[in-house]
């Protein structure tokens, strides 16, 4: 995976949701949205994402349960992580895709989209 141009934004919260895909449509980034772990899965049988922008605590598939899925079905997507909980910054790595990053909610539109285009070269992964 060269450069960095689908990324598909998974969060519960719609202003989260809009306000991300903004922020990575501005930059020239091509942007889809999901409300949950099973709406971004269905997202991804239609097509592929270069990087997937996740919450953990949704409803009906949790992001946990959706980066398990993935991993299972052998997605390539990149992965960075955002939470309100300390607990999920630390993450199962064995069990979860290629994460390169996790943000701690809140976090300024800055520090995502640094993140973002740190991603973008980046071959190594966090755990």
């Amino acid at each position: 995976m060269d450069h960095i141009k689908k990324i598909l934004v998974v969060d519960d919260e719609i202003g989260i949701r809009c306000l991300i895909s903004e922020l990575l449509e501005n930059q020239g980034f091509e942007v889809k949205a999901a409300k949950d772990g099973r709406e971004s899965l269905d997202e991804m049988e239609r097509e592929d994402f270069d990087l997937v922008i996740t919450d953990i605590q949704m409803p009906r598939l949790d992001g946990l349960a959706m980066l398990k899925e993935m991993k299972r079905a052998g997605r390539k997507e990149k992965i960075i992580i955002m939470t309100g909980s300390a607990l999920a910054m630390d993450l199962p790595g064995e069990e979860m895709p290629m994460v390169v990053s996790r943000l701690q909610k809140p976090f300024r539109m800055s520090n995502l989209l640094d993140v973002v285009i740190a991603a973008n070269g980046d071959a190594g992964v966090l755990h």
